[in-house]
This record gives structure tokens, C-alpha cells and sequence, in this order.
């Protein structure tokens, strides 16, 4: 009986000594896999980069439903400590291809699971803008880590078109076999972890084995407000899933990949298409009353992979579906980049260098040179019939001849009616060696046509993006390029690239560290943002922006096209039709209106009754001393 009591207290004490060194959290800390500790099919190979032991295939898949074969699969058994739910997270690298190495498949559930049999299977894809790599940074959302790096990827939370349910491990079975199966040659995976559904996880929890936490983990939050708060020009960022800050700090927001048609429609089939991280940027903006830009409807790159196979008039059929869902889903976008990057040596939907392929379905160059971009712009306008519609290109005002092509471009969709601002990427690489004199030079060519310009995609940093990064080489820049920018008066607003460390394609223009201090260059922007003085053009614009709002729809129009607009005060209004040409063509309404929501029909008829001929015309809305002037498409 003694030894018996002795074995029992020696146990006692093992146990409590094991709780002491932590042990008692074995049911929170993350369950680690090594890819190639299981059974690893032929297709794959073992690989080695530093301290570093992957799986890869070079064996590229087409199928979406199930892996090729059993050769495609790798199969290990995991050992739990716990019952409960769980999340599944993989740690992986997408090769050089990106969107063309990021896919792989993931068994639903544990067991080995049927190779003929969609239903045992789940596709994740879009893991080339997925993941996160911070130490502190909790891998739950999707993330936006890019490519060609080590990351931690949730999968549960995020298979990426399928809705899946946690894994669910009972008390009476904790050793269970999982499976992974290979789909596209370029993605590499390290290792798989499961952690308890209901528990957060930081990367470094899972690169060592660490509890998760109940709660979020603190992180460094920005308390605001917007660095452009009370500005008339917006000061935009990208968001990642991730940032707890971006309200704080931005007061617009353009997606970065959520957006891109090929992240959504990653099959032929649209009721598979994800919408999930798009719906989620665009409910944040709305929730948090900020400005949203849609980017990007029609590009070269980052296109769906099936695109470019179909006949050109099933290519037009998926295009319009495209926009008009697009429009239908996100009825209140405030901006759209229609077309991304279309010069001709740049990212044009032409099927040269790797491009996607439907230009011609589009109407190709035609006789205007630009048939396939006024053809976008047509379909945008009319899915889009509130937004401000925008075209969207990078290298532009360090190049005279490239601002050429571009006001080419831009005064064809002006001429028609279709086209609301200018967007004109702030790259590094197109900003950081060009003097300042040259870039004003080339804004002010597009500034003369009239419409508003933004700065898209800015991002400064080292010179040419190499070395450590450098903070006093990023500070200079700014000082230098920032100012030019935010003070010219046709710039209406800058949207930046990313701001948080290893979340940036250009890696060293990142303004906030992964332990969320700023870098100076921010420090200093802020502070230029918040004491740069109004000019008083952009005093009266911050008095009255909100005075009014008027939109046209549909626009264009066959019949008839609803003029509405909004007045917070009293005031009298002058509403008048003009042709191309400033002549008055017919006066909707000149008389003192109450507050509210006025809305006025025009019937394409002029003062005399008579039918109006096709083509652009202005409509020309005062209240009081504002003055707004919207072009209107009719179609005959």
C-alpha cells in the first residue's frame, strides 16, 4: 500500500512540477507538424533552405476539386494533448510565380480521405496575398504577406471560397491522421500546426510552440486621429486584416488584392467566386465613414487563369458579369480604378509577356487606338453609375512621353463623358531618381484637362529598394516628393502602398516597425500633413464639400437620365442641361429649395420639346456659391 501511495505522490509531483514549468498549457500551445515527418507522395520532393526542411513539387496540377493522386499526398498523424476544436494554420512559401504557385489542397476533417471525391477536399488558393510574418502579428484573417517568404497562413478561417468547420478532436481518439494534397509546382510547405479554435495566435507562437490567448494579443494601436482629419484632400492607405490602426490613421482605403478579379474568380464557376475579403474592406469603410476605391476592374495581370482560353464573346459575357456584380455587391463605392496600368508596353489584358488575353473581346485597339479601355469605361458606367470612375497607371509623370499616351488615353473617355478623375501611381522606382521639376511638369499637362488627379500606390523607401532599410534615406524622400504632391491643387488625394512592416511589396518603404513604432519619415508626414496651411480655395472646399451631392443615373442614358441632389440648407438652385459647347439646352429647375433630397428627370428634350442628338452633354448644378458641373452621356 505504501508503494502504491508513493507512486501516487511521485505522480502528483511530476504532474504539478511539469504545470509549474508551463506544461498545463499544453492544451493552448499550437499542435506542430513538419510537412515531411509523414507520408509524402512521389510528386513531392524534401528540400532544404538553412535551418529550414520543406516539401515541394514540381508537378503542376489542374484540377479544383481533389489532388491528381495519391502521389500528390502527403499524410500525418497528429498528436494532441486535448479534445476541443481546432484551426488549422500551415506554414508555407509561394514561389516567384505568385498567383501562379499559391494553390494546394486541404482534407476537410481528419481521416484519409477519398481521392475521387470532392466533397473529402477543399481548393485554398490566393495564398500569393495571404499569411503574415510579423512575430506579433496574429495569424486569424487572411493577411497580406506576399510572396516569396516564410509565412504562417490560417486556413480555417480562410479557405479562400469554401466555408469550412473547425477540426474537431475527441477525448477517446487524440492521435489522428491529416491530409495535404499538391496542386500548383512553386509552393512550398514548411509545416502545419493546429491550435484551439477558440484561442489567437501570434507567428511567434507558432514558430515556437507557445500558448495562444484568450483575448487579442495587445498590439501598439495608433489612437487617431486620421493624419488627414479636416484636410479637403484624403490621405488613403491599403488595409491588411491585420491592422488594428487603419481607422486611426487613413481616411481612405483601396484594396489590394481583395480587389483584383483574379483573387475572386479563382474558377469558371461564379457561385465558387470569393468575395469574402472584399465584402469585409468594403463593410469596414462604410462602418467607419471612409472613402472607398474599388481597384481594379480590368488589368493585365492578376486576372482569372481560366480568362484567357474562351472565345472572345464568352470573354465579353464574363467581363460584363464581372462589373456588374462588382457594381450590384458595392452600391456605394466612392471611386473605381476601371482600367489598371493599360499603356502598351505596361499591363494591357493583351496575352503578351504572361498577361491575361481578352484586350480583343473588348474591342482592341480599334479605331481610336483605345477601343478596349472606352469599352471598359462604358460598362463601368453603367454598373457603376455613382462612383467616381478612374483610370489608374504607374510611371507616368517621370515620363513625357509616357504622360503623352496617358493624356491620349484620358481626353478620349473625357470627350465621352466617361471618365471622373485621373490616377497616377507613386511608385519608388518611377519617383525617387526624377527631379521635382519634371514631375510638376508632367502634373500639370494632366492637371490642364480639368479633372481631379489622385496618387495612387505611393511608396518611398532605400534607393532602388535594396540594403536595410534606411530611415534617413525614406525621411529625405518625402521631404523631397511628398510636398510636391499634396499641394498641388488639382491633387484631390494620396492613397499609400502599405505602411506596416512585412506587409509591403517594395519591403523597405514600410513606415510603422512590426512593434508598431513609427519610422521618421512618418513622424515627419503627420506632422506636415496636420501644419501644412489651407489655401483659401481649399478652406471653402472643407466648408461646403458637404453642402451638396448631385448624381446622374443611369449615365449614359437612351431615354431619360435622374438628376438628384441634396442640400443641407436653404439655398437657391439653378439646374441647366448644356451642350459640348456651354449652350443652354434646357433649365430643370431656378428656385429656392428646402433642405432635403431634390431629384429631377431629363428626357433628352430641349426648351422647345424637341429630341436631342447623341453625345456629351453638361449638366450644371448651383446652389447658392457652389458651383457643379457633371458630363452626361446620351446614346442614341
Amino acid at each position: 500500500m505504501k508503494y502504491i501511495f508513493s507512486l501516487i505522490s511521485i505522480w502528483i509531483l511530476l504532474n504539478y512540477t511539469a504545470f509549474a514549468q508551463g506544461d498545463g498549457d499544453l492544451g493552448k500551445k499550437p499542435v506542430i507538424v513538419e510537412a515531411e515527418s509523414g507520408s509524402v507522395g512521389s510528386n513531392y520532393s524534401v528540400q532544404t533552405d538553412g535551418d529550414v526542411t520543406y516539401v515541394a513539387t514540381n508537378v503542376n496540377y489542374t484540377g479544383q476539386s481533389y489532388p491528381e493522386g495519391a502521389e500528390s499526398v502527403i499524410t500525418c498523424q497528429v498528436n494532441f494533448q486535448s479534445a476541443g476544436s481546432y484551426q488549422l494554420f500551415v506554414r508555407m512559401r509561394v514561389g516567384a510565380g505568385g498567383f501562379d504557385d499559391d494553390s494546394f489542397f486541404s482534407a476537410k476533417g481528419f481521416g484519409e480521405k477519398s481521392l475521387t471525391n470532392g466533397a473529402d477536399w477543399v481548393m485554398v488558393n490566393g495564398m500569393a496575398s495571404a499569411g503574415f510574418t510579423g512575430i506579433k502579428n496574429v495569424v486569424y484573417e487572411a493577411g497580406s504577406a506576399g510572396s516569396q517568404l516564410w509565412k504562417w497562413v490560417n486556413i480555417t478561417h480562410n479557405f479562400f471560397g469554401t466555408t469550412v468547420d473547425p477540426f474537431v478532436v475527441e477525448e477517446s481518439q487524440l492521435s489522428l491522421t491529416f491530409q495535404l494534397g499538391s496542386r500548383e509546382d512553386g509552393l512550398e510547405i514548411d509545416k502545419i500546426a493546429f491550435g484551439k479554435a477558440d484561442l489567437y495566435y501570434t507567428v511567434e507562437a507558432l514558430d515556437n510552440e507557445l500558448p495562444g490567448s484568450v483575448e487579442w494579443p495587445e498590439e501598439p494601436i495608433y489612437p487617431g486621429p486620421p493624419l488627414a482629419e479636416g484636410k479637403p484632400k484624403f490621405l488613403g492607405n491599403v488595409k491588411s486584416s491585420s491592422d488594428r490602426s487603419f481607422d486611426k490613421m487613413w481616411n481612405q482605403l483601396t484594396p489590394g488584392n481583395e480587389g483584383k478579379w483574379g483573387s475572386i474568380a479563382g474558377t469558371i464557376d461564379t457561385t465558387n467566386w470569393n468575395w469574402s475579403g472584399l465584402d469585409e474592406l468594403y463593410a469596414f469603410s462604410k462602418e467607419n465613414n471612409i472613402l472607398f476605391k474599388e481597384h481594379t476592374l480590368i488589368w493585365g495581370s492578376q486576372q482569372p487563369s481560366w480568362i484567357s482560353s474562351l472565345g472572345q464573346d464568352k470573354q465579353l459575357k464574363y467581363i460584363e458579369y464581372w462589373i456588374r456584380k462588382c457594381g450590384e455587391r458595392y452600391p456605394e463605392t466612392d471611386m473605381v480604378d476601371v482600367v489598371n496600368e493599360p499603356l502598351k508596353s505596361h499591363n494591357p489584358p493583351d496575352g503578351l509577356n504572361g498577361r491575361a488575353n481578352y484586350k480583343e473581346a473588348l474591342g482592341g485597339d480599334g479605331t481610336t487606338g483605345w477601343d478596349w479601355v472606352i469599352k471598359s469605361f462604358e460598362l463601368a458606367r453603367k454598373y457603376f453609375p455613382e462612383s467616381e470612375l478612374l483610370l489608374n497607371d504607374y510611371g507616368i509623370i517621370n515620363s513625357t512621353s509616357a504622360t503623352n499616351s496617358y493624356i491620349e488615353i484620358i481626353n478620349l473617355l473625357n470627350d465621352r463623358g466617361l471618365i471622373d478623375g485621373v490616377g497616377v501611381q507613386g511608385h519608388r522606382f518611377a519617383l525617387e531618381g526624377t527631379p521635382n521639376s519634371m514631375l510638376n511638369f508632367n502634373l500639370n499637362r494632366i492637371a490642364a484637362i480639368g479633372l481631379p488627379i489622385y496618387i495612387t500606390e505611393l511608396d518611398l523607401g532605400n534607393l532602388g529598394n535594396t540594403g536595410e532599410p534606411d530611415d534617413q534615406q525614406q525621411l529625405e524622400l518625402y521631404q523631397r516628393i511628398f510636398p510636391l504632391l499634396w499641394e498641388h491643387p488639382s491633387i484631390k488625394g494620396i492613397t499609400l502602398w502599405g505602411y506596416i512592416e512585412n506587409e509591403m511589396w517594395q519591403e523597405t518603404c514600410y513606415l510603422v516597425r512590426a512593434d508598431g513604432s513609427w519610422r521618421p519619415a512618418l513622424t515627419w508626414l503627420a506632422e506636415y500633413v496636420k501644419d501644412t496651411p489651407l489655401s483659401a480655395d481649399d478652406e471653402y472646399a472643407i466648408a461646403h464639400r458637404d453642402a451638396v451631392e448631385i448624381k446622374c443615373f443611369p449615365n449614359p442614358f437612351s431615354a431619360s437620365t435622374k438628376i438628384q441632389f441634396k442640400l443641407d440648407r436653404q439655398e437657391r438652385v439653378s439646374l441647366k442641361i448644356l451642350d459640348s459647347a456651354g449652350r443652354e439646352v434646357t433649365a430643370l429647375v431656378n428656385n429656392k429649395l428646402d433642405p432635403g433630397i431634390h431629384e429631377y428627370t431629363w428626357n433628352a428634350r430641349n426648351n422647345s420639346g424637341n429630341r436631342m442628338n447623341g453625345g456629351v452633354y453638361i449638366c450644371r448644378f448651383i446652389a447658392g456659391e457652389k458651383v457643379t458641373s457633371m458630363k452626361i452621356l446620351l446614346i442614341e
